[in-house]
């Protein structure tokens, strides 16, 4: 039976939901409990329900002291590990670990060795306490010297290295801006002068997306992140930029993609942001029409931030037109050996 990955979210009141993707159309019964272990065939777990729906709510209480995890155990399919795809990081909004997905060669990613996100600014002391819980040792910003200048990342342990590595993305800069809630006369000026030369949110965020691509401060700037996760010392690790959206967006697509993770889940896991901040995407759009009195310049400003398939789409289609595949676009353009694939394999992906 083949299952491609199985998650679970935070709905609200203890209320929870159990994510089965497989095309099997009878999965049959399951068990599913809970542990603090990352071991799929640990004794040490506490059951939960019985089920044979894909797609199932279920009652529980997340102990936010450390990472919670969750087995699933099927009829005909060996048992599972999964855990929360958005971390109830308190604080944070799109704090995602990136294990679960199934390989086009039957692997998966480990749950609990790589994060992605938003920027640490409001981590609160609960907040703090889960991320120390999780033991990372590398932390990589891909925001621009300004932008960490302005809103450096809070110190949160001693074990965990941080490293910087800014791709020069101006388009999402702006879009930090924008979900900082920044309605200035310069940035309504910014929006009014794109707006009057055609230019829409939508495409600048394609563009940049094509740029991350082959330009060379992109290239030099995720070259630089893989090779550093490729080494065992700094795994865990955890990768964000000031939204968790583009700048991480594409870095993990193309970390997720060279592992072999199919197209579809590297375009679910990039849209897994709409979901993370569901929430503040109205109230982002009411806020700024309501300060600039112009509709025009709300719906240009929100853009900046919006998620859509189409931006991670567009990169992908660029790499795998120009180069084959990601895999191969790693080993040509970002300079990946052989040796750090094979070390990136090791360290992120697990048999099923």
């Amino acid at each position: 039976m083949r299952i491609d990955y199985v998650e679970a979210f935070f709905l609200e009141d203890n209320q929870n939901e159990l994510n089965i993707v497989t095309d099997i159309e009878d999965i049959g019964k399951y068990q599913l409990y809970w542990t603090y272990e990352r071991n799929a065939l640990t004794e040490d777990k506490e059951f939960i329900l019985e089920s044979d729906q894909k797609n199932q709510t279920f009652e529980f209480a997340y102990n936010t002291d450390r990472v919670n995890y969750f087995i699933i155990e099927f009829e005909n399919h060996r048992p599972l590990l999964f855990g929360y795809r958005i971390l109830p990081m308190s604080g944070m909004y799109n704090f995602r670990d990136i294990g679960g997905y199934r390989t086009e060669e039957g692997k998966r990613i480990k749950w609990g060795v790589g994060f992605r996100s938003d920027h640490l600014q409001n981590l609160n002391d609960d907040g703090f306490e889960f991320l120390r819980s999780i033991g990372l040792k590398s932390v990589i910003d891909f925001r621009s010297p300004f932008e960490v200048d302005k809103d450096p990342n809070p110190f949160f342990s001693e074990a965990a290295q941080a490293f910087n590595f800014d791709p020069q993305a101006h388009v999402a800069m702006a879009a930090g801006s924008a979900q900082n809630l920044d309605t200035s006369e310069d940035m309504k000026e910014r929006a009014l002068k794109a707006i009057a030369s055609g230019e829409t949110g939508a495409q600048q965020m394609v563009d940049q997306q094509l740029a991350f691509v082959d330009s060379p401060t992109s290239i030099e700037a995720f070259k630089q992140t893989l090779k550093t996760v490729a080494q065992a010392e700094n795994i865990p690790t955890m990768q964000h930029c000031r939204g968790g959206k583009d700048r991480t967006g594409f870095a993990l697509m193309v970390l997720e993609g060279l592992l072999g993770v199919p197209t579809s889940s590297l375009v679910y896991d990039y849209m897994l942001t709409n979901r993370a901040r569901a929430k503040k995407n109205v109230s982002y759009y009411n806020r700024f029409l309501e300060e600039t009195g112009n509709e025009k310049i709300a719906q240009y400003l929100y853009s900046l931030f919006d998620t859509k398939e189409e931006f991670i789409c567009a990169s992908i289609e660029k790499i795998v037109t120009n180069y084959g595949t990601i895999r191969q676009y790693a080993q040509i353009v970002l300079e990946l050996s052989d040796e750090e694939i094979s070390a990136l394999e090791e360290l992120f992906l697990e048999e099923e």
